[in-house]
Protein backbone atom coordinates (compact mmCIF):
# COMPACT_ATOMS: atom_id res chain seq x y z
CA UNK A 1 0.00 0.00 0.00
CA UNK A 2 1.34 3.45 -0.94
CA UNK A 3 2.00 6.15 1.64
CA UNK A 4 -0.79 8.27 0.13
CA UNK A 5 -3.26 5.40 0.50
CA UNK A 6 -2.22 4.88 4.12
CA UNK A 7 -2.71 8.59 4.87
CA UNK A 8 -6.13 8.53 3.18
CA UNK A 9 -7.10 5.46 5.20
CA UNK A 10 -5.99 7.06 8.45
CA UNK A 11 -7.95 10.22 7.64
CA UNK A 12 -11.07 8.18 6.87
CA UNK A 13 -10.71 6.30 10.17
CA UNK A 14 -10.28 9.54 12.06
CA UNK A 15 -13.38 11.05 10.46
CA UNK A 16 -15.38 7.90 11.24
CA UNK A 17 -14.20 8.07 14.85
CA UNK A 18 -15.40 11.68 15.03
CA UNK A 19 -18.74 10.58 13.54
CA UNK A 20 -19.12 7.97 16.28
CA UNK A 21 -18.27 10.62 18.88
CA UNK A 22 -20.86 12.97 17.35
CA UNK A 23 -23.58 10.31 17.60
CA UNK A 24 -22.53 9.49 21.17
CA UNK A 25 -22.94 13.17 22.04
CA UNK A 26 -26.39 13.13 20.41
CA UNK A 27 -27.37 10.08 22.48
CA UNK A 28 -26.45 12.00 25.63
CA UNK A 29 -28.33 15.15 24.52
CA UNK A 30 -31.48 13.32 23.40
CA UNK A 31 -31.39 11.23 26.57
CA UNK A 32 -31.12 14.44 28.59
CA UNK A 33 -34.05 16.06 26.76
CA UNK A 34 -36.63 13.66 28.18
CA UNK A 35 -35.61 14.47 31.74
CA UNK A 36 -35.35 18.20 30.98
CA UNK A 37 -38.94 18.26 29.69
CA UNK A 38 -40.13 16.83 33.01
CA UNK A 39 -38.11 19.38 35.01
CA UNK A 40 -39.84 22.41 33.46
CA UNK A 41 -42.70 23.55 35.71
CA UNK A 42 -45.39 23.90 33.04
CA UNK A 43 -47.47 21.77 30.67
CA UNK A 44 -45.96 19.76 27.84
CA UNK A 45 -47.72 21.95 25.30
CA UNK A 46 -46.10 25.10 26.67
CA UNK A 47 -42.69 23.37 26.73
CA UNK A 48 -43.17 22.44 23.05
CA UNK A 49 -44.09 26.06 22.25
CA UNK A 50 -40.92 27.51 23.76
CA UNK A 51 -38.70 24.70 22.46
CA UNK A 52 -39.80 25.41 18.87
CA UNK A 53 -39.78 29.21 19.01
CA UNK A 54 -36.42 29.40 20.76
CA UNK A 55 -34.93 27.27 17.95
CA UNK A 56 -36.57 28.93 14.92
CA UNK A 57 -34.67 32.26 15.14
CA UNK A 58 -31.38 30.35 15.36
CA UNK A 59 -32.25 28.47 12.19
CA UNK A 60 -33.20 31.64 10.29
CA UNK A 61 -29.92 33.25 11.36
CA UNK A 62 -28.24 30.36 9.57
CA UNK A 63 -30.29 31.06 6.44
CA UNK A 64 -29.39 34.75 6.66
CA UNK A 65 -25.70 33.85 6.86
CA UNK A 66 -25.78 31.59 3.77
CA UNK A 67 -27.13 33.46 0.69
CA UNK A 68 -27.15 30.33 -1.47
CA UNK A 69 -29.50 28.70 1.02
CA UNK A 70 -32.01 31.53 0.71
CA UNK A 71 -31.97 31.08 -3.05
CA UNK A 72 -33.30 27.55 -2.69
CA UNK A 73 -36.44 28.56 -0.78
CA UNK A 74 -38.85 28.11 -3.68
CA UNK A 75 -42.26 26.63 -4.33
CA UNK A 76 -41.25 23.01 -3.71
CA UNK A 77 -39.65 24.11 -0.43
CA UNK A 78 -42.81 25.93 0.70
CA UNK A 79 -45.12 23.07 -0.25
CA UNK A 80 -42.93 20.47 1.42
CA UNK A 81 -42.47 22.50 4.58
CA UNK A 82 -46.21 23.04 4.95
CA UNK A 83 -46.79 19.27 4.90
CA UNK A 84 -43.76 18.21 6.92
CA UNK A 85 -44.06 21.08 9.39
CA UNK A 86 -47.70 20.30 10.10
CA UNK A 87 -46.91 16.66 10.81
CA UNK A 88 -43.86 17.55 12.90
CA UNK A 89 -45.91 20.07 14.89
CA UNK A 90 -48.49 17.39 15.69
CA UNK A 91 -45.66 15.10 16.77
CA UNK A 92 -44.23 17.80 19.04
CA UNK A 93 -47.60 18.41 20.71
CA UNK A 94 -48.15 14.70 21.33
CA UNK A 95 -44.57 13.89 22.35
CA UNK A 96 -44.15 16.71 24.86
CA UNK A 97 -47.64 16.20 26.29
CA UNK A 98 -47.08 12.45 26.71
CA UNK A 99 -43.70 13.07 28.34
CA UNK A 100 -45.32 15.27 30.99
CA UNK A 101 -48.16 12.81 31.64
CA UNK A 102 -46.46 9.43 31.85
CA UNK A 103 -43.03 7.99 32.60
CA UNK A 104 -39.94 8.75 30.55
CA UNK A 105 -39.35 5.01 30.05
CA UNK A 106 -42.84 4.45 28.64
CA UNK A 107 -42.67 7.33 26.15
CA UNK A 108 -39.18 6.59 24.87
CA UNK A 109 -39.64 2.82 24.59
CA UNK A 110 -43.00 3.20 22.83
CA UNK A 111 -41.31 5.65 20.45
CA UNK A 112 -38.59 3.09 19.75
CA UNK A 113 -41.21 0.98 17.93
CA UNK A 114 -41.08 3.39 14.98
CA UNK A 115 -38.61 1.43 12.80
CA UNK A 116 -40.78 -1.66 13.17
CA UNK A 117 -43.83 0.34 12.07
CA UNK A 118 -41.88 1.70 9.10
CA UNK A 119 -40.79 -1.82 8.13
CA UNK A 120 -44.40 -3.03 8.17
CA UNK A 121 -46.19 -0.16 6.43
CA UNK A 122 -43.55 1.28 4.10
CA UNK A 123 -42.94 -1.61 1.70
CA UNK A 124 -43.70 0.57 -1.34
CA UNK A 125 -41.19 3.15 -0.07
CA UNK A 126 -38.43 0.54 -0.05
CA UNK A 127 -39.61 -1.36 -3.12
CA UNK A 128 -39.39 -4.54 -1.07
CA UNK A 129 -41.93 -7.00 0.26
CA UNK A 130 -42.27 -7.28 4.02
CA UNK A 131 -40.48 -10.44 5.22
CA UNK A 132 -41.94 -12.81 7.78
CA UNK A 133 -38.85 -12.53 9.97
CA UNK A 134 -39.26 -8.75 10.19
CA UNK A 135 -42.94 -9.19 11.06
CA UNK A 136 -42.00 -11.65 13.78
CA UNK A 137 -39.44 -9.31 15.34
CA UNK A 138 -41.91 -6.43 15.14
CA UNK A 139 -44.54 -8.52 16.93
CA UNK A 140 -42.02 -9.36 19.64
CA UNK A 141 -41.21 -5.65 20.01
CA UNK A 142 -44.93 -4.93 20.46
CA UNK A 143 -45.12 -7.63 23.13
CA UNK A 144 -42.16 -6.04 24.90
CA UNK A 145 -43.91 -2.69 24.84
CA UNK A 146 -46.98 -4.26 26.41
CA UNK A 147 -44.74 -5.56 29.20
CA UNK A 148 -43.32 -2.06 29.74
CA UNK A 149 -46.79 -0.53 30.02
CA UNK A 150 -48.10 -3.31 32.25
CA UNK A 151 -45.00 -3.11 34.43
CA UNK A 152 -45.56 0.60 35.01
CA UNK A 153 -49.18 0.15 36.11
CA UNK A 154 -49.78 1.71 39.49
CA UNK A 155 -46.53 3.68 39.60
CA UNK A 156 -46.92 7.43 40.30
CA UNK A 157 -44.93 8.47 37.22
CA UNK A 158 -47.07 6.58 34.68
CA UNK A 159 -50.59 7.10 33.36
CA UNK A 160 -52.71 5.30 30.80
CA UNK A 161 -53.68 8.60 29.14
CA UNK A 162 -50.02 9.50 28.64
CA UNK A 163 -49.28 6.03 27.27
CA UNK A 164 -52.12 6.42 24.75
CA UNK A 165 -50.72 9.78 23.64
CA UNK A 166 -47.31 8.16 23.23
CA UNK A 167 -48.83 5.47 20.97
CA UNK A 168 -50.67 8.10 18.89
CA UNK A 169 -47.40 10.01 18.64
CA UNK A 170 -45.73 6.86 17.29
CA UNK A 171 -47.99 7.06 14.23
CA UNK A 172 -47.67 10.84 13.97
CA UNK A 173 -43.88 10.72 13.94
CA UNK A 174 -43.87 7.83 11.45
CA UNK A 175 -46.12 9.85 9.12
CA UNK A 176 -43.75 12.81 9.47
CA UNK A 177 -40.73 10.61 8.76
CA UNK A 178 -42.21 9.00 5.65
CA UNK A 179 -43.47 12.32 4.28
CA UNK A 180 -40.09 13.94 4.92
CA UNK A 181 -38.27 11.23 2.96
CA UNK A 182 -40.35 12.15 -0.10
CA UNK A 183 -40.06 15.89 0.45
CA UNK A 184 -36.27 15.79 0.79
CA UNK A 185 -35.98 14.33 -2.71
CA UNK A 186 -36.65 17.89 -3.94
CA UNK A 187 -35.72 20.01 -0.92
CA UNK A 188 -32.31 20.33 0.76
CA UNK A 189 -32.07 19.03 4.31
CA UNK A 190 -31.12 22.34 5.95
CA UNK A 191 -33.69 24.35 4.00
CA UNK A 192 -36.27 21.76 4.99
CA UNK A 193 -35.37 21.88 8.69
CA UNK A 194 -35.65 25.68 8.70
CA UNK A 195 -39.03 25.83 6.97
CA UNK A 196 -40.48 22.74 8.60
CA UNK A 197 -39.55 23.98 12.08
CA UNK A 198 -41.18 27.35 11.38
CA UNK A 199 -44.43 25.76 10.22
CA UNK A 200 -44.41 23.40 13.21
CA UNK A 201 -44.11 26.47 15.46
CA UNK A 202 -47.40 27.81 14.11
CA UNK A 203 -49.04 24.39 14.56
CA UNK A 204 -47.93 24.26 18.20
CA UNK A 205 -49.07 27.86 18.70
CA UNK A 206 -52.51 26.97 17.31
CA UNK A 207 -52.72 24.03 19.72
CA UNK A 208 -51.81 26.31 22.63
CA UNK A 209 -54.44 28.86 21.55
CA UNK A 210 -57.10 26.15 21.17
CA UNK A 211 -56.51 24.53 24.56
CA UNK A 212 -55.71 27.67 26.53
CA UNK A 213 -52.62 26.98 28.68
CA UNK A 214 -51.00 30.16 30.00
CA UNK A 215 -47.85 31.26 28.19
CA UNK A 216 -46.28 33.02 31.14
CA UNK A 217 -42.69 34.16 30.79
CA UNK A 218 -40.67 31.27 32.23
CA UNK A 219 -38.61 31.80 35.36
CA UNK A 220 -34.83 31.81 35.13
CA UNK A 221 -34.38 28.08 35.75
CA UNK A 222 -37.12 27.09 33.30
CA UNK A 223 -35.73 29.58 30.75
CA UNK A 224 -32.28 27.99 30.95
CA UNK A 225 -33.74 24.49 30.54
CA UNK A 226 -35.93 25.53 27.59
CA UNK A 227 -33.02 27.28 25.85
CA UNK A 228 -30.85 24.22 26.40
CA UNK A 229 -33.56 22.04 24.82
CA UNK A 230 -33.70 24.30 21.76
CA UNK A 231 -29.94 24.67 21.33
CA UNK A 232 -28.58 21.24 22.23
CA UNK A 233 -30.95 18.29 21.54
CA UNK A 234 -33.27 20.36 19.34
CA UNK A 235 -30.62 21.90 17.05
CA UNK A 236 -27.08 20.66 17.74
CA UNK A 237 -28.21 17.03 18.07
CA UNK A 238 -29.75 17.14 14.60
CA UNK A 239 -26.70 18.91 13.14
CA UNK A 240 -24.35 16.27 14.54
CA UNK A 241 -26.54 13.38 13.37
CA UNK A 242 -26.89 14.80 9.85
CA UNK A 243 -23.12 15.29 9.67
CA UNK A 244 -22.44 11.77 10.97
CA UNK A 245 -24.71 10.26 8.28
CA UNK A 246 -22.14 11.35 5.68
CA UNK A 247 -19.27 9.62 7.47
CA UNK A 248 -20.76 6.49 9.06
CA UNK A 249 -23.35 3.93 8.01
CA UNK A 250 -26.98 4.65 8.79
CA UNK A 251 -27.14 1.18 10.34
CA UNK A 252 -24.39 1.89 12.87
CA UNK A 253 -25.91 5.27 13.72
CA UNK A 254 -29.34 3.76 14.27
CA UNK A 255 -27.91 1.07 16.55
CA UNK A 256 -26.19 3.71 18.68
CA UNK A 257 -29.30 5.88 18.88
CA UNK A 258 -31.35 2.97 20.18
CA UNK A 259 -29.47 3.68 23.40
CA UNK A 260 -31.47 6.90 23.85
CA UNK A 261 -34.36 5.20 25.73
CA UNK A 262 -31.80 3.52 28.00
CA UNK A 263 -30.06 6.81 28.80
CA UNK A 264 -33.41 8.55 29.30
CA UNK A 265 -34.78 5.86 31.62
CA UNK A 266 -31.64 5.67 33.75
CA UNK A 267 -31.45 9.46 33.97
CA UNK A 268 -35.12 9.63 35.00
CA UNK A 269 -34.44 7.12 37.75
CA UNK A 270 -31.65 9.19 39.29
CA UNK A 271 -32.88 12.73 38.56
CA UNK A 272 -36.67 12.38 38.74
CA UNK A 273 -36.97 9.40 41.07
CA UNK A 274 -38.95 7.39 38.51
CA UNK A 275 -38.78 3.69 39.31
CA UNK A 276 -38.44 0.82 36.87
CA UNK A 277 -40.14 -2.45 37.75
CA UNK A 278 -38.46 -5.74 36.75
CA UNK A 279 -41.21 -6.23 34.17
CA UNK A 280 -40.42 -2.83 32.60
CA UNK A 281 -36.73 -3.68 32.42
CA UNK A 282 -37.46 -7.01 30.73
CA UNK A 283 -39.93 -5.39 28.34
CA UNK A 284 -37.50 -2.61 27.47
CA UNK A 285 -34.72 -5.07 26.67
CA UNK A 286 -37.11 -7.08 24.49
CA UNK A 287 -38.21 -3.96 22.59
CA UNK A 288 -34.73 -2.60 21.90
CA UNK A 289 -33.29 -6.00 20.97
CA UNK A 290 -36.23 -6.70 18.65
CA UNK A 291 -35.95 -3.31 16.93
CA UNK A 292 -32.22 -3.90 16.42
CA UNK A 293 -33.10 -7.27 14.90
CA UNK A 294 -35.68 -5.69 12.56
CA UNK A 295 -33.11 -3.22 11.25
CA UNK A 296 -30.42 -5.91 10.99
CA UNK A 297 -32.80 -8.26 9.14
CA UNK A 298 -33.62 -5.62 6.54
CA UNK A 299 -29.94 -4.72 6.23
CA UNK A 300 -29.08 -8.38 5.59
CA UNK A 301 -31.89 -9.29 3.19
CA UNK A 302 -33.09 -6.12 1.46
CA UNK A 303 -31.47 -3.71 -0.93
CA UNK A 304 -28.96 -1.12 0.26
CA UNK A 305 -31.48 1.72 -0.14
CA UNK A 306 -34.09 -0.15 1.92
CA UNK A 307 -31.60 -0.85 4.69
CA UNK A 308 -30.42 2.76 4.81
CA UNK A 309 -34.01 4.05 4.83
CA UNK A 310 -34.99 1.82 7.74
CA UNK A 311 -31.78 2.52 9.67
CA UNK A 312 -32.33 6.25 9.23
CA UNK A 313 -35.85 5.86 10.60
CA UNK A 314 -34.37 4.29 13.73
CA UNK A 315 -31.85 7.15 13.93
CA UNK A 316 -34.63 9.73 13.90
CA UNK A 317 -37.05 8.06 16.28
CA UNK A 318 -38.81 10.64 18.45
CA UNK A 319 -36.01 13.15 18.02
CA UNK A 320 -36.92 16.13 20.24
Amino acid sequence: MSRAAEIAGDEASNVQAWAVAAVAATVAMWGYSAVAIKLVATSGLVVAFYRVWFAVPLLWLLAAAVPSMRGRLGRDWLRGCLVGGTLFGIHQVLFFSAMKMTSVANVTIIGALQPALVALVAGPLFGERVRRLSVGWAALALLGTALVVLGSSGTPSASLQGDVLAFVNLFAFTAYFLASKRIREKVGSWEYVIGMSTVSGFVVTAAVAATGPALAIPGFTDFVILMSLAIFPGTLGHVLTNWAHAHASAFSISMMLLAVPVVSSISATFVLGETLSPLQVVGGVVVLASIAAVVATVAATAGEKAADELAESAAGTDAP
